[in-house]
């Protein structure tokens, strides 16, 4: 949702830019500094304040600026944390199984490196890849398989499934398989689905 002032995002990619050191308006600051606050404990005050909220933020356009500066790709996927890339848009664009479940979907660092993030470095290494199309192999298996097995899945919290894919290891040119495991997990005060890889 875009508008003429800045532009709409989640609360959890509105976390990550905070994590990243964006986000806090210079303006916001300064109401807590003329209040008798020193810079630090402002933008402390702010980051905790905002970290707690559940609602979309409307970014002004200096901010939009700053969050689609390269290594910042929070539109469809972005790190919430050090060790989980979240990817719900991605995933509710597929659907199956993610729709049932209705939570969040992210990954741990080790299926984002290892079976998703692939650079003009990588196509040089090991043969030409598309990152959108790596993610989606991850989601659209993960969805399809459990989509049949969604009361096994409630029960047991855990659905296992694999995937075809090239590893990123500066290496391989042939695909191999990849075991993954989808589990509900609790963070950033909400439950999501955490894909990640089985005995890595």
């Amino acid at each position: 949702m875009g508008s003429d002032e800045g532009e709409w995002i989640t609360a959890e990619a509105f976390r990550f830019l905070l994590v990243n050191g964006c986000g806090i308006h210079e303006s916001n600051i300064e109401i807590l500094l003329s209040e008798g606050l020193s810079r630090a404990e402002a933008i402390e005050m702010l980051k905790s304040q905002y970290m707690a909220s559940s609602s979309d933020w409307l970014l002004c356009s200096e901010c939009v600026g700053e969050a689609k500066k390269p290594g910042l790709r929070i539109w469809k996927h972005r790190w919430i944390d050090a060790d989980h890339v979240a990817v719900t848009r991605t995933a509710e664009e597929f659907g199956h199984g993610y729709h049932t479940l209705g939570a969040p979907v992210a990954l741990t660092k080790a299926v984002w490196v290892r079976c998703v993030e692939w650079t003009e470095e990588d196509n040089a290494k090991q043969g030409y890849q598309d990152q959108e199309a790596r993610l989606w192999d991850v989601l659209a298996t993960g969805g399809a398989t459990v989509q049949p097995k969604i009361n096994l899945f409630l029960r047991s919290q855990s659905h296992e499934y694999t995937i075809l894919c090239i590893p990123k290891d500066g290496v391989a040119t042939e695909a191999v398989a990849m075991r993954l495991v989808m589990r509900p997990k609790q963070m950033h005060e909400n439950y999501w689905l955490v894909i990640d890889l089985i005995g890595r």
